[in-house]
């Protein structure tokens, strides 16, 4: 028999006697303890012959083992996209990682395709603006392409010039919230709109004549109909352009006429003291002549520009005044005040029996705005002494 034990670790376990039989494992005679014959040593290795099988050396001694196959637990790692998570399944147990958790540890400049250490305020992330600065291959290709950080420079010499059917070139956001490349006149189209309400037919009664003092009320402008592309999204500036023009015949008083126009907004309000033109001038026949004169005995013209809310609709009034010696200094009625005067009697010369008057030539020009009147600005003190008459210009 062969132990694996130290000799000196065997015991004296027989009789010596001549009739007993040595139990002694370390063998030898009775009481003798002799070398065992392996080392004490224990290695197990993977046969370069099959790795299945494993060679174990116990003591010296080799043997050959096939390891068994034992059934396995696989791990996985894998994204969960209806709830955004990571997972990682293992022996013992699941781990959940969500993107915020993943994104705590993240930077972008991470990331494999993007460069953008040092990002400022307001800085966009573009794909590369090398290009920008000129370090670009053949046809502005990207060199070493990534996304990086780009802040828009301020303006320096870069100047929009009109193209040649004059538009602008402007970035907009479109429907889908995508930006994109689209052109802006130079002057919106149909900024301007320019009606004509009233003709300016000088000597004709294309639009009537009418007898003495009278007020003429709400004068339509409708804006509405007339300017439907910005009413009721913008304010509106309005300018007025109108002739009075004032006949007489040798029938009719010498006279002095005025006549008043006011806008006048939807609400009704309506500011003589400011928005208000004033056209004063004679009506008069020269005396000691046989004839008076007909048609066109004053013509004036006027302006008056005026902003109209959003949305509102705005009219004008015109007042017409006659004075004459007397009363004076009130106004001098008749009784065909406020009358047409008959177009048979306007077109005849020397015919009509009393002072007439039209406001014609009537044009409004429209344009959208946004703002109002400031009838209260910082202006000059009025002054007691004007300055002396110095010519400019050397008659």
């Amino acid at each position: 028999m062969n132990y694996c034990n130290h000799c000196n670790r065997c015991k004296k376990i027989c009789d010596c006697g001549p009739q007993k039989k040595s139990n002694n494992p370390c063998g030898g005679g009775c009481g003798a303890c002799g070398p065992a014959q392996y080392g004490c040593k224990f290695d197990i290795q993977v046969s370069p012959y099959d790795p299945t099988t494993w060679i174990l050396d116990f003591c010296g001694c080799l043997h050959k083992i096939k390891v068994p196959k034992l059934q396995e637990t696989c791990t996985s790692l894998y994204t969960n996209y209806s709830n955004a998570t990571m997972v990682y399944e293992g022996e013992c147990a699941n781990s959940v990682l969500t993107g915020r958790q993943i994104g705590e540890i993240i930077n972008l400049d991470d990331l494999r395709d993007v460069e953008a250490p040092a990002a400022e305020s307001c800085d966009l992330l573009v794909f590369d603006p090398s290009c920008i600065g000129g370090d670009c291959g053949d046809g502005c290709k990207p060199i070493d392409a990534k996304w990086r950080n780009y802040h828009i420079p301020d303006a320096e010499d870069c100047v929009i010039e009109l193209d040649e059917d004059g538009y602008y070139k402007v970035l907009i956001k479109d429907d889908c919230g995508c930006i994109r490349e689209c052109r802006l006149p130079a002057k919106p189209e149909d900024e301007d709109k320019i009606i004509y309400l009233r003709d300016s037919t000088p000597d004709d009664p294309d639009y009537p004549w009418y007898y003495g003092c009278y007020n003429e009320n709400a004068i339509g402008l409708h804006l509405e109909e007339n300017c439907p592309k910005w009413f009721g999204k913008y304010d509106l500036e309005v300018t007025i352009n109108y002739g009075i023009q004032v006949i007489i015949s040798s029938k009719c008083i010498n006279t002095n006429f005025r006549s008043l126009v006011i806008p006048v907004l939807e609400d009704g309000t309506a500011d003589p003291m400011y928005d208000s033109v004033v056209l004063q001038g004679p009506s008069a026949f020269i005396d000691g002549q046989e004839r008076g004169l007909p048609w066109g005995t004053m013509s004036m013209r006027a302006s008056l520009t005026f902003v109209v809310p959003k949305g509102k609709e705005a009219s004008l009034h015109h007042e017409f005044r006659l004075h004459a010696a007397t009363p004076f200094p009130g106004w001098r009625f008749h009784e065909l005040d406020g009358q047409r005067v008959p177009d048979e009697v306007a077109q005849q010369y020397n015919e009509i029996v009393w002072t007439a008057s039209r406001l014609n030539a009537l044009q409004a020009i429209i344009k959208p705005t946004s703002g109002e009147a400031d009838k209260h600005p910082a202006t000059d003190t009025i002054r007691n002494q004007l300055d002396a008459p110095v010519d400019s210009y050397p008659v």
